[in-house]
């Protein structure tokens, strides 16, 4: 976490963990007081924002914690709002990355200080890739992001706390300035939004802090008296960021003493131009949507350079995927901009794909050429879905609308339902007057693009049912077939639908 980053106190790294014994006396009870001030006021008035939106009570609240100065200082605040409001419920979620020696240790001093001050505290070891793409920092970020959003999801948490302070706040500024970053990255660490990580299902996350400095935050736990852990890696200023910290912010204090007030300010006023850029964005999207996540050439290209730049960060932001360097947003620009009538792109990046087909801009996930899955089979019972993993999507059962021909209900309970990869050869007939054609010709005809046909073939038995995106075979649909039953009787009847679970908003059919 980043409140794990905070320099050490006196450390042996072979004793991590600290006690301040200096105790109320060890510091003038007005100043006492004033501290205890500075720290619990934001920290209720991010509670009050969270009240206001969240009718739910009592409000459940957890906070990330690392065992670091700043988390302690989190857990002890909030378990004292809690002990005063019974309307508030307290957590304390940690995450062991098992990066660190000390880990398992820095793992029971948070349970301890949670069982002390009557907090429930909870756990997750995560597996952290050391040869991730965005590095063993980001993909640690990632992990514990996720770990955090199942804990929140399991004990039905509705508030997500870090310790995030001003000096972190400043620190985060200079290092994307100094990365080249654009005002989404200087805008930093805002004070309210959404819980990242997968799985957070829109629950919120503060930074009660993040106007408060660090000196703050240590005399309080002196008044306190906190125990803490320090990280022994965060004194290796070799890391750009501890650089920052050890090396150049006390430099920067001496000359510019109000610098970290200076610097939360413009990431204030970067947040605001951000946020109406992502305004102007948004307008763009209404006007050039054509549903399901896909995006109109003609009406992209009719902006110009600067707002489909725009649009496009805007994009691969709302898809959740890593922001393009300055070069490829440059490439992404010129090519869509030029893109004739009848042209296809294909533009990777990271794990999506930017493509223009049939005059759509849409991102889909990059294809992975795997051994085809093995088939799949379901004895239907009356389930409304059936989900297909090895496929990354479900076939849906829904009641045929009225006017609307689908198969019986008593055929779908009397046979095998088969889910297979295509083999070739397959032939489908999509009106009980038409002829059968190949799946090819289908998915040409009806403009399915190359990468959206990696889907199972449904047969029934051993005869062919429903392809995805094309539809039932209409031999079902016949009241001659000699499977079929007849039409007089009126059974229920059944459409089968086509779900994606893999793309980036992609359609189902």
């Amino acid at each position: 976490m980043a409140n794990s980053r905070k320099p050490a106190r006196s450390n042996s790294a072979a004793t991590p963990l600290h006690r301040d014994d200096a105790g109320p006396g060890g510091v003038a009870a007005e100043a006492g007081i004033v501290v205890c001030g500075a720290v619990l006021a934001p920290l209720r008035a991010s509670l009050d924002a969270a009240r206001s939106v969240v009718s739910e009570r009592p409000l459940r609240v957890a906070v990330a914690l690392s065992g670091g100065l700043d988390s302690m200082a989190l857990l002890d605040a909030l378990a004292q709002c809690a002990a005063l409001d019974a309307s508030i419920q307290a957590f304390a979620f940690h995450v062991h990355h098992g990066l660190a020696a000390a880990a398992n240790d820095w793992l029971r001093c948070c349970a301890r200080e949670a069982e002390t001050r009557g907090v429930t505290f909870d756990a997750r070891h995560v597996d952290v890739p050391r040869n991730a793409r965005q590095g063993i920092e980001g993909a640690a970020r990632a992990a514990r992001y996720t770990a955090l959003a199942g804990m929140a999801e399991a004990h039905g948490v509705h508030l997500l706390l870090t310790a995030h302070h001003a000096d972190d706040q400043a620190e985060t500024v200079l290092l994307q300035l100094l990365r080249g970053a654009g005002l989404p990255g200087v805008a930093a660490m805002p004070a309210l939004g959404a819980m990242p990580g997968q799985g957070a299902g829109g629950r919120m996350m503060a930074r009660p802090w993040i106007g408060v400095s660090r000196a703050t935050l240590q005399a309080y736990a002196e008044v306190r008296g906190l125990t803490w852990v320090d990280d022994p890696s965060n004194t290796d200023t070799r890391h750009l960021r501890n650089g920052l910290r050890h090396d150049v912010m006390p430099a920067l204090a001496r000359h510019v003493p109000g610098y970290r007030d200076t610097l939360g300010r413009f990431a204030r006023h970067a947040a605001q131009a951000q946020g109406l850029l992502d305004q102007l964005a948004a307008i763009d999207w209404a006007a050039a949507d054509l549903g399901d996540g896909r995006l109109s050439r003609t009406v992209v290209q009719a902006l110009d350079a600067d707002r489909v730049a725009n649009l496009l960060r805007y994009w691969v932001a709302r898809v959740g995927l890593p922001m393009p360097s300055e070069a490829r947003l440059d490439e992404w620009v010129k090519q869509v901009r030029e893109a004739a009538a009848d042209a296809s792109l294909t533009l990777p990046h990271g794990e999506g794909v930017l493509r223009l087909y049939r005059g759509a801009l849409q991102w889909t996930r990059v294809f992975a050429a795997d051994d085809a899955p093995a088939d799949a089979t379901l004895q239907w019972r009356g389930e409304l879905e059936w989900r297909l993993p090895a496929w990354h999507g479900r076939i849906g059962f829904a009641p045929a609308a009225p006017g609307e021909s689908g198969i019986e209900e008593s055929i779908l309970r009397a046979h095998r339902l088969v889910a297979r990869a295509r083999g070739g050869g397959e032939r489908l007939r999509l009106r009980v007057d038409g002829h059968s054609r190949s799946l090819k010709h289908w998915f040409q005809a009806m403009g399915v693009p190359v990468w959206r046909r990696q889907v199972p073939v449904v047969w029934l038995d051993d005869r062919l049912l429903f392809v995805p995106h094309l539809g039932l075979d209409a031999a079902w649909l016949a009241a001659d077939d000699a499977v079929s039953p007849p039409a007089a009787s009126r059974e229920i009847q059944w459409m089968l639908t086509w779900h994606d679970d893999a793309g980036f908003g992609a359609r189902g059919g």
